[in-house]
């Protein structure tokens, strides 16, 4: 497996790659090629020419949720095809909103199906031997109940929206299993719990994204240092929607290492 960092909040000096406030990962993996997220604009397009990677050999696209800042890129995408599979939940692709502005994915559900081939599930999805789509994640820890963000249209319906389409991968590798999140909005240790139960005979070897760990109370975040210190045996990668408190309370119980654009993850 090799990861590469198409888009974070974070650059580093002298690499020259376009950072935004997004997430935006490259994902080579059985042969294939997987786009996990798309970032808040088109820079993930810009940064993948100057790290060499040919967007057009996409395989799959996966949405860890619906939100813009995972999901404008999309519509800059320039090989749309029905020979590439979208994944997401149900809920990814209907609008997000307040009462204020709307913050869903600029692509919608029907747009989609037309340009892709979509697959939408809540339920775990093999899209390759070894990499498995979360699903919708079991809400189980009480330490990482969440407010609902905005509203959502579902099925024309106005709701409350609880994020039940924020999700992520599993990867089997020979050291364990490697976690990919876009922001967490269902709790880092609800989802690694989730991929956990997917791979039984195996231990949780890393795992990188957003954990939504933003100004997070202190009972919160020593819940989570905890649980990622029991749970993950390799490195941990906190980036995005995670903050300096948050990287640093991890940090003082686990391995972690520095996000940035352009750093590549090889196991």
């Amino acid at each position: 497996m090799k990861l590469t960092v198409l888009v974070d909040n974070n650059t580093v000096p002298d690499a020259h790659f376009y950072g935004e406030p997004g997430l935006c990962l490259w994902i080579e993996v059985d042969g294939k090629n997987i786009l996990f997220d798309t970032g808040y604009s088109d820079v993930y397009i810009e940064n993948a020419k100057k790290l060499g990677i040919d967007l057009s050999k996409t395989d799959f696209i996966v949405l860890s949720h619906g939100h813009n800042d995972h999901t404008v890129g999309l519509k800059y995408f320039p090989y749309p095809s029905k020979k590439i599979t979208l994944v997401s939940h149900p809920n990814t692709l209907y609008r997000k909103y307040d009462d204020k502005e709307y913050f869903g994915s600029p692509v919608l559900k029907e747009e989609v199906e037309k340009l892709y081939t979509y697959v939408m599930t809540k339920t775990p999805y093999n899209i390759t031997q070894n990499v498995i789509f979360l699903g919708e994640i079991k809400r189980q820890n009480d330490f990482e109940k969440n407010l609902p963000i905005g509203y959502t249209d579902i099925d024309t319906k106005k709701q409350p929206d609880n994020l039940l389409d924020d999700t992520g991968l599993a990867i089997k590798t020979e050291r364990g299993i490697f976690v990919v999140t876009g922001c967490s909005h269902s709790g880092v240790c609800n989802i690694i719990a989730q991929a956990k139960s997917l791979f039984k005979d195996n231990s949780i070897y890393s795992i990188i994204g957003g954990f939504h760990l933003m100004k997070a109370s202190d009972d919160r975040l020593k819940k989570t240092a905890n649980y990622i210190k029991q749970e993950v045996k390799g490195v941990t990668y906190p980036c995005h929607c995670t903050d300096f408190t948050a990287k640093y309370a991890i940090a003082s119980l686990s391995n972690v290492e520095e996000v940035f654009v352009g750093k590549v993850i090889s196991l």
